[in-house]
C-alpha cells in the first residue's frame, strides 16, 4: 500500500493529538491552556452523551419536533452524563420521569430499583413496580435548585381505570421545600395543586386534593392495603389486585393506588449553567463524607430466641456490643446463635456470644454461661472484656450485675467487682459502662459497688465507677442520682461523665433524666448546671417535671453532647453552655433507645422503635409545628452529622424489626463497621437483596477512597487526522472504575475502556481524564491534553487503522523480510488494528483459531516521502502487545519488551501485557532526522508473544512528523591537529563552533577515506605507517542525511626509525626459544654463551605440557614417564653495551625456575637453595593460572651484558613428575641513557 504524506491546514491533529506522547518536553508544551474560544457547536440535543442537555426541557426548545423518548442530560450538580426518560409531548413536553409504579412506592432516600429499569419501561404492567430515582439524581436534575421554586411543580400522570386507558394530570407544589425527598408520607405542606385543570391550595403531601375520589392524593401506608405505599385515590375509589390492573387495592378497599408516573420540568439551558473552570493542572479528587453504607453486610450469623422468656422492648435478642482483641461481643437476651434464619448451625449460647470482627464468623471458643441479660459490653485497657446487665450468675459463680471475662474463653479471669442494691426487694440491674482514663464507669440501678474478696464497697447510687489499678470501686465518687441511670459517656476531655435515664435529682439538685458530673473527687456536677429540655412535658406547682421524660442515649461528639429519649427526641447541647443547639424529632413512634459515636467522633448514630419520618429542627411531639426544615426517611436507626448536627440522610438503610422495637445497641468496630442490634429480623443488602438477620445487621463504612489518577492522556490521529484517539494508563480501585472525560470544564462522556475518540476542531480544546469508582468516588484528573489543528508542517505518514501486509504464521521467515526490496504480494492485507483474542479487533489475524499458535506476527506498509531531510520530530505510536521490534528501511528503530540479540520468529517477548493496557500505554519510537529516503520507505513490525497461549496479541501504528527546514550541512571542524611515531598517526580537532551538529566525522587520508568517528570522539589515530613518510590527512564532519561540511586538512610526516644504538634492549613475552624437554643428561655449560643448541627444538612462547592454550606443547607425544625439568635458550644482540641500563626479566614460575644470563644465574624462585641439576624438584606446584598471574621479578645487571651476541636461559622445574602442567615464557627490558 502507498500512502502519501499529507499537510493539513485544519482537521488535522497537531503533534499534541498526534502521537503517544513520552518526552516530558513535548508533553508540557501540548498541555499549555488555550483561551481561544471554541467553534460553535450545533445545540444540545440529548443524543449522545457528548451532546446532552441540561434539560428535557432544553431538548424541546432547542428541538421542537423532538418525540417522547430516552436523553442525555448533564448539569454541574449531576457532573457526568446520565440518560432519562423525557415526555415531550404534555403540556410542550420537557418533562423528566423520576419515578413511576403503582403499589409499593419507598420513601427512602436513595430511591428504589434502578435509573435503566425506570427510564427503559416508563409505562405498561411491566413497569407496575416501582422505580424511584435516588433523591441526590432528582437534585443533581434540578442542579440543586429548590424543589418549591419549580415552575410547573411536580407532576403526577396517574391512571384512572383498571385497564390503563385513562389518565389523570395532576400538579403539586410544595410551600417550603429546598432538596428533594421521597417523605411524601411525612407532613411536608402543598401550596397549590390540580387535578386535570381543577386546581385549589393547602394539604400535605400525605393527604390533599378536594374530593375522596379521584381528585386526591393520599400517601400512607394502611394496614388494610398491607402498608404499601402508593400515590392514592380518595377512600371512594377502589381498585383490584389484579397483576394487569392500573389500579390496585385489595378488595373491598377504596385508596386505589394507580399506575402513577412522577415529572419534573426543570427549565435549564447549558449555556446558562455553570460549570466552574477547570486549570491546566487538572481537577482534585473528590470522595464521599465517612458514613456507613445504606446496604447491610450480608448476614453470616445471627442470634434468635429469648434466653429469659421474655420479649418485651426491654428484652430484645441483642442490646449492646463491644470489642477486644479481634472479636465484637454480642450481648442481649438470646437464647442461640446460628447461621440462617431456618436455623442452620443452630448453637444455644445465651444472653452474649463472639464473631470475628472481619468476618462475621461466630467465635465457637468463646462460651461463658450467664443467667441474665447483658447490657454493657466494653474491653478494658489490660485486654480483659467487661460485660454488665441483670445477671446474679457466671459460669456458675456468683457475680452480680458485672463481670470481668477472659476474651478468648469467658472465664472470670483477675479482679472482679459486683454490683448491689441494698433496698429492699432492689436487685442490681447494670445498664451501660465506659472507660475513660483509668476509670470504668458504671450506669444502672444499685446503691453499692463491692470488690470481690474486701470487706468494703464505694456507695454508687445508680452510678459510680471503679479504679482500673486496684480494681477497686471509687469510694470517693458517687454520681448520687435519685433514679435508674440507663446510659453513661465519659468525656474523651477526661473531665466529666455524662449520665441518662429515669432519674430527676443528684443529690438535692434538680437534673431531670440528665446530668453532667465532673471526673474530680467527690463528683459534682459541672458549672453550669446541664438542665435538659423536652419534646413533651408539663410542670407541676412544685415546679417538678411530670410526663415521660425519660432519656436513654447519651454522648458527646462535635462539641456537643446529644441526648436521645422519650417522646421522640434527639437534641444536642452545646458542650459550654448547654444551651440546646440542635434538635430532631421522629414520628410517628420513635422513642430513641442508643446514642453513640463513631471513632473521630464525626458521626452520630441513634437507635429508635421508629420507623417513619424524622424532622430536622423539630423540637416539639406530638405536634411538631412548621418550623422544621427537613423530613427525611428514618428506619429504626440514623445518623447525625457531629459537627452540624444534621440528620445525615445519605445514610438510608432499609431494616425490619420482630416488634417494631428497633436498634437498642449500635457500635463502631474497630474496622469502622457499624453494628446495630435490636429485635432486627430483615435487613437489604446491595442489590436490594431482601435478607435475614438475626438480632443485629453490619454496616461497612461507605468507600471513601479515589480511584489512583490515571496516567497522562497520550493520542494518535485517524480519520485523516479529523479525530483524536485519546488513550491513558488505566486506575485502580477495589470497587470497579468508570473514566469521565472531560472536555475544557465538563464531562462530556463516561466510558470502562482507557480510551476514547474525539474531533479534531478548527479551535484548541482542553481534554482531562479521571477516575470514578462505583461508590461515586472521583480521582484527580489528568492534566490538560490539548487537542487542535495541527499546523501546516505537520504529516501524517500512517493512521491508526491503515492498511497493512502482515502474516502470522511458523512458516519460515525470509531473513530479508523487513528490507525495502522484500516482496510481501503473498502476505494477506488488512487494517489495524489486527488482533488475535480481541472481539474488537478490525482485522482477526487468527480466523481459524489456530490450534498451535505462531510466536511472532509481522507487518509491513509502504509510504511516499518528498523532501526526506526535511522531516523533524518524527513519532510512531505503537500498540505493542507483548513485544514488538520496528523496524524503518530495514534499519531497527527499536524494540519493547523484547531481548537484546538477534530476533528471529520464534523469539519470546520478556513480558506479557493486555491489549487494553498495551492500547492505553503505546510505546513511542523517535525517527530521527535523515532516516527517511525519497520516494518509497517501508515500516515493518513483528510483534512477539511471552508465551504461545497467550490470551491476546495485538498492533497498531501511527506515524506522524512534522515539515521543518532542511539541514544545513555542518560547518568544518575547528582545530586539526596531528602528532605521530614511526608507523601511526593521531589526529585531534574540535567540533564545529557553530551550525548544524554533525552527526559523525569521516577521515582521509590522500584523497582515501580511512576510518570514521561518532560525533563525540574527537580523535583517531592510524596505525601500519611506513617511516619517515609525509601523509596528508582531511576530516570532515557528517551531518544529517550524509550532508558533508568543508573538510579541515593537515600534513604529518612519520618519525624515523631510531638506530640499533639508540633501541632498548628487550626480549618480549612470546619470543622464539630453543628448548629441550627430556631426561636425558643435561650439558653443564647447556646455559653458556658457547653451547650449541642447533639440536635443540624452537618454538614460541608460552611453552608447556598441559596448558591447551600454549604457544608451543613441549611434550607432544605425552611421555609416560615425565621429565623434571624442561630448559629454554633465547639469544640476543646488544649493541653498545655500555649505554644499557640495568633491567628485569618477567618470568613464569611453574611450578620452579631459575634464570641465567650468558650463563650467570639472575635468580631463582620455587626452587631450593644449591646446586641445580636437571632432577631438582620444584618446592611448590603452582598451577599454570597462578603462575601466569603471579610472574617473578629478577634483576638484571647491565654489568653482565657483552657486546654482540648474548644468552638468556632459563631450566624449569616441576614439583613432582606427575604435576598437571609445567609452562614457561620470559620478558626481559633493559633501557638506554
Amino acid at each position: 500500500m502507498t500512502i502519501t504524506s499529507t499537510t493539513r491546514r485544519s482537521f488535522s491533529a497537531r503533534l499534541a493529538a498526534g502521537a503517544a506522547i513520552a518526552a516530558a518536553a513535548l508533553m508540557g508544551s501540548l498541555m499549555t491552556p488555550v483561551a481561544a474560544a471554541s467553534a460553535a457547536a450545533p445545540l444540545p440535543d440529548g443524543l449522545t452523551q457528548e451532546t446532552a442537555a441540561a434539560s428535557c426541557w432544553e431538548v424541546k426548545q432547542n428541538y421542537p419536533s423532538s418525540t417522547d423518548g430516552i436523553y442525555w442530560l448533564v448539569t454541574p450538580s449531576l457532573v457526568a452524563p446520565e440518560q432519562f426518560y423525557c415526555d415531550q409531548t404534555t403540556s410542550g413536553g420537557g418533562w423528566v420521569l423520576i419515578g413511576r409504579g403503582r403499589e409499593g412506592w419507598k420513601e427512602g432516600y436513595n430511591g428504589l430499583r434502578t435509573a435503566a429499569q425506570l427510564r427503559n419501561t416508563p409505562t405498561g404492567t411491566d413497569a407496575f413496580q416501582p422505580a424511584q430515582l435516588p433523591a441526590a439524581t432528582v437534585d443533581g436534575l434540578l442542579n440543586g435548585g429548590r424543589v418549591d421554586a419549580l415552575a410547573d411543580g411536580v407532576r403526577l400522570r396517574r391512571a384512572t381505570n383498571t385497564s390503563g386507558t385513562t389518565w389523570q394530570e395532576a400538579r403539586f407544589s410544595f410551600t417550603q421545600r429546598d432538596r428533594w425527598v421521597w417523605t411524601f408520607g411525612a407532613e411536608h405542606r402543598v401550596k397549590t395543586f390540580s387535578f386535570d385543570g381543577v386546581s385549589g391550595t393547602g394539604g400535605q403531601t400525605n393527604n390533599f386534593g378536594s374530593n375522596n375520589q379521584q381528585r386526591r392524593v393520599v400517601f400512607s401506608e394502611q394496614s388494610t392495603h398491607n402498608f404499601l405505599n402508593g400515590f392514592a385515590f380518595g377512600s371512594s375509589t377502589g381498585g383490584s389486585t389484579s397483576a394487569t390492573s392500573y389500579l390496585w387495592s385489595p378488595s373491598g378497599q377504596g385508596y386505589a393506588r394507580p399506575f402513577t408516573q412522577m415529572f419534573l420540568r426543570p427549565q435549564l439551558k447549558l449555556s446558562s449553567l455553570d460549570f466552574g473552570t477547570v486549570p491546566a493542572s487538572g481537577t482534585p479528587q473528590t470522595t464521599h463524607s465517612n458514613i456507613p453504607d445504606s446496604n447491610a453486610l450480608t448476614t453470616k450469623w445471627g442470634v434468635s430466641g429469648f434466653a429469659n422468656g421474655s420479649s418485651g422492648e426491654l428484652n430484645t435478642e441483642v442490646a449492646e456490643f463491644g470489642e477486644v482483641d479481634g472479636k465484637v461481643y454480642v450481648g442481649g437476651n438470646f437464647k442461640y446463635v446460628q447461621r440462617t434464619e431456618a436455623g442452620a448451625d443452630q448453637v444455644e449460647q445465651p444472653y452474649i456470644a463472639a464473631f470475628d470482627v472481619a468476618s462475621g464468623e461466630w467465635v465457637s471458643s468463646f462460651r461463658p454461661q450467664l443467667n441474665g441479660q447483658v447490657k454493657a459490653i466494653t474491653g478494658l485497657p489490660d485486654g480483659r472484656l467487661a460485660v454488665a446487665g441483670q445477671f446474679s450468675m457466671v459460669n456458675g459463680t456468683s457475680q452480680a450485675g458485672i463481670a470481668i471475662l477472659d476474651p478468648d474463653t469467658g472465664q472470670l479471669t483477675g479482679w472482679q467487682v459486683f454490683a448491689e442494691h441494698r433496698t429492699t426487694g432492689g436487685v442490681p440491674y447494670i445498664r451501660d459502662l465506659d472507660v475513660q482514663g483509668n476509670y470504668l464507669y458504671v450506669a444502672g440501678s444499685m446503691t453499692h459497688l463491692t470488690a470481690v474478696g474486701s470487706t468494703s464497697s464505694a456507695s454508687a447510687w445508680n452510678g459510680g465507677r471503679i479504679n482500673l489499678t486496684t480494681g477497686r470501686p471509687d469510694t470517693n465518687w458517687n454520681a448520687f442520682l435519685n433514679g435508674t441511670s440507663v446510659a453513661v459517656d465519659a468525656s474523651d476531655l477526661g473531665d466529666r461523665a455524662y449520665f441518662s435515664g429515669y432519674f430527676k435529682m443528684k443529690q438535692s439538685t434538680s437534673t431531670p433524666s440528665a446530668a453532667a458530673i465532673q471526673t474530680t473527687a467527690g463528683a459534682p456536677l459541672v458549672d453550669p448546671l446541664w438542665v435538659p429540655k423536652f419534646s413533651k412535658a408539663s410542670i407541676d406547682a412544685s415546679g417538678n417535671y411530670t410526663g415521660n421524660i425519660w432519656q436513654l442515649g447519651v454522648t458527646e461528639a462535635g462539641g456537643k453532647v446529644w441526648l436521645g429519649g422519650s417522646e421522640h427526641s434527639l437534641f444536642a447541647y452545646d458542650r459550654n453552655t448547654f444551651e440546646r443547639v440542635n434538635g430532631s424529632i421522629t414520628k410517628a413512634g420513635g422513642d430513641f433507645q442508643t446514642v453513640e459515636h463513631n471513632a473521630d467522633s464525626s458521626l452520630v448514630v441513634g437507635g429508635c422503635h421508629c420507623g417513619y419520618w424524622v424532622y430536622q429542627d423539630a423540637y416539639s411531639w406530638s405536634d411538631i409545628g412548621t418550623g422544621w426544615t427537613q423530613g427525611d426517611k428514618m428506619n429504626l436507626v440514623g445518623a447525625w452529622n457531629a459537627q452540624t448536627g444534621k440528620y445525615v440522610y445519605e445514610w438510608s438503610p432499609t431494616l425490619q424489626a420482630r416488634a417494631g422495637y428497633g436498634a437498642w445497641g449500635t457500635f463502631f468496630d474497630s474496622t469502622g463497621v457499624l453494628w446495630v442490634g435490636g429485635d432486627f429480623t430483615r435487613s437489604v443488602r446491595a442489590g436490594e437483596t431482601n435478607q435475614w438477620s438475626g438480632g443485629f445487621v453490619r454496616f461497612a463504612p461507605r468507600d471513601t477512597t479515589a480511584p489512583t489518577k490515571p496516567g497522562e492522556i497520550t493520542a494518535t490521529t485517524s480519520n485523516g487526522g479529523t479525530t483524536a484517539n485519546l488513550t491513558w494508563t488505566g486506575s485502580t480501585d477495589t470497587n470497579g472504575v468508570t473514566y469521565e472525560i472531560l472536555r475544557d470544564n465538563r464531562v462530556i462522556a463516561s466510558t470502562t475502556s482507557a480510551a476514547y475518540t474525539v474531533p479534531i476542531t478548527e479551535d484548541p480544546t482542553n481534554y482531562y481524564v479521571r477516575a470514578r469508582d462505583n461508590a461515586g468516588n472521583r480521582s484527580a484528573s489528568t492534566a490538560a491534553f490539548v487537542a487542535e489543528p495541527a499546523p501546516e508542517t505537520a504529516l501524517t505518514f500512517v493512521e491508526n487503522g491503515s492498511a497493512w501486509k502482515w502474516r502470522y504464521s511458523s512458516d519460515a521467515l525470509p531473513s530479508d523480510w523487513a528490507s525495502t526490496a522484500f516482496d510481501a504480494s503473498a502476505w494477506a492485507t488488512g487494517n489495524g488494528f489486527f488482533a488475535r483474542g480481541v472481539a474488537s479487533a478490525t482485522t482477526n489475524i487468527d480466523p481459524t483459531n489456530l490450534v498451535t499458535k505462531p510466536i511472532s506476527a509481522q507487518f509491513r506498509t509502504q509510504f511516499q516521502v518528498q523532501d526526506a531531510l526535511s522531516v523533524v520530530n518524527g513519532k510512531i505510536s505503537v500498540i505493542a502487545n507483548d513485544g514488538v521490534v520496528l523496524y524503518l528501511n530495514g534499519t531497527e528503530l527499536g524494540r519493547v519488551r523484547m531481548p537484546a540479540g538477534a530476533i528471529t520468529q520464534n523469539t519470546y517477548a520478556n513480558a506479557v501485557i493486555s491489549h487494553a493496557t498495551a492500547s492505553a500505554n503505546r510505546v513511542l519510537f523517535d525517527v530521527p532526522q535523515g532516516a527517511l529516503v525519497d520516494g518509497t520507505n517501508v515500516l515493518a513490525a513483528s510483534v512477539h508473544a511471552n508465551y504461545r497461549s497467550t490470551a491476546d496479541l495485538s498492533f497498531d501504528l501511527s506515524f506522524t512528523a512534522e515539515r521543518g527546514a532542511a539541514p544545513a550541512a555542518p560547518d568544518a571542524v575547528g582545530g586539526l591537529a596531528a602528532t605521530s611515531t614511526v608507523d601511526s598517526a593521531t589526529l585531534t580537532w574540535s567540533a564545529p563552533a557553530s551550525g548544524t551538529e554533525p552527526q559523525s566525522y569521516a577521515i582521509s587520508r590522500d584523497g582515501q577515506q580511512v576510518g570514521t568517528t561518532d560525533a563525540a570522539t574527537l580523535t583517531f589515530t592510524e596505525s601500519g605507517l611506513t617511516a619517515s613518510t609525509a601523509y596528508n590527512y582531511a576530516v570532515t564532519a557528517v551531518g544529517i542525511g550524509g550532508l558533508l561540511s568543508a573538510p579541515a586538512e593537515v600534513q604529518v610526516t612519520t618519525a624515523a626509525p631510531p638506530s640499533d644504538n639508540e633501541l632498548p634492549v628487550t626480549i618480549a613475552a612470546g619470543s622464539a626459544w630453543s628448548w629441550r624437554y627430556s631426561a636425558d643428561a643435561l650439558p653443564t655449560d647447556w646455559n653458556t654463551m658457547s653451547f650449541d643448541a642447533s639440536a635443540w627444538s624452537t618454538g614460541q612462547g608460552v611453552l608447556a605440557r598441559g596448558v591447551t592454550t600454549a604457544a608451543t606443547n613441549i611434550d607432544p607425544t605425552n611421555l609416560a614417564t615425565k621429565p623434571i625439568s624442561a630448559q629454554f635458550r633465547h639469544a640476543f644482540t646488544v649493541v653498545d653495551a655500555a649505554g644499557v641500563h640495568d633491567g628485569t626479566v618477567s618470568v613464569i614460575a611453574d611450578d620452579g625456575v631459575v634464570v641465567y644470563l650468558n650463563g650467570v644465574e639472575l635468580g631463582r624462585a620455587n626452587l631450593g637453595t644449591g646446586t641445580i641439576t636437571q632432577n631438582s624438584y620444584a618446592t611448590a606446584a603452582p598451577r599454570y593460572s597462578t603462575a601466569v598471574a603471579n610472574q617473578v621479578t629478577f634483576t638484571v645487571p647491565a654489568a653482565l651484558l657483552v657486546e654482540g651476541t648474548n644468552v638468556i636461559s632459563a631450566s624449569v622445574h616441576a614439583n613432582y613428575r606427575s604435576t598437571p602442567d609445567l609452562s614457561f615464557d620470559l620478558a626481559l627490558s633493559m633501557l638506554r641513557e
